[in-house]
């Protein structure tokens, strides 16, 4: 029987809702780490974005199943939206703002997509389907609940951290991975046209 690619599960997950994400994310909340609100913003941010990541891995696939979305569709759907927003990163500038104010922006305006894309709900998904035991579930939710306490505590000291690194090595793992998670969405594409292709028609 063929082992759960773990490697290749936190793989995903690091690239598509981890530390780099969070820290490009909170280096925009507040003028400093310690300003008003920032700790709790950070707290309910993560709270929310572990609570949909928890929701995903233990009734995503019963929803799905109940709604008749077969494995190869969930694959092009999880190959449409990388394949979207990774155009969207490389083709659009982002546009710099002011510093949101940690006291007055709702912890959901920062979790989703910001720390929580649609493509990290697509990938728990994509590996507990062919492993629906709850021995990988609980694997899964210990991986990814992990990277998101890693991702709270550099949540915290975000700007200490952009501020020691500079924002060259974000902007370059930012088109590093924009250009991974390109190659990823057609390759997600190309594997679900090859399932459909194969399945016997009826």
């Amino acid at each position: 029987m063929t082992e759960m690619p773990w490697g290749a599960l936190f793989g995903l997950l690091f690239m598509t809702m981890g530390p780099i994400r969070a820290i490009a994310v909170f280096s925009k909340v507040g003028d400093s780490d310690a300003a008003p609100g920032v700790r709790g913003l950070a707290g309910r941010a993560a709270l929310l974005v572990a609570g949909a990541f928890a929701l995903t891995v233990v009734i995503g696939n019963a929803v799905l199943g109940a709604w008749g979305v077969s494995f190869p569709v969930l694959i092009a759907a999880a190959g449409l939206v990388p394949v979207a927003l990774s155009l969207q990163t490389l083709l659009v500038p982002a546009v710099s703002g002011p510093p949101l104010d940690a006291a007055q922006t709702p912890a959901a305006a920062v979790a989703f997509p910001g720390l929580f894309p649609p493509i990290a709900v697509s990938v728990p998904l994509i590996f507990a389907t062919p492993f629906p035991g709850w021995e990988t579930k609980f694997g899964i939710l210990a991986l990814g609940l992990g990277l998101i306490a890693v991702n709270w505590l550099l949540m915290l000291r975000a700007k200490a951290i952009l501020g020691a690194i500079g924002p060259v090595p974000l902007q370059l793992f930012g088109a590093v991975f924009g250009v991974l998670q390109l190659a990823l969405g057609l390759q997600f594409i190309r594997d679900a046209v090859a399932m459909l292709g194969a399945a016997p028609a009826f």
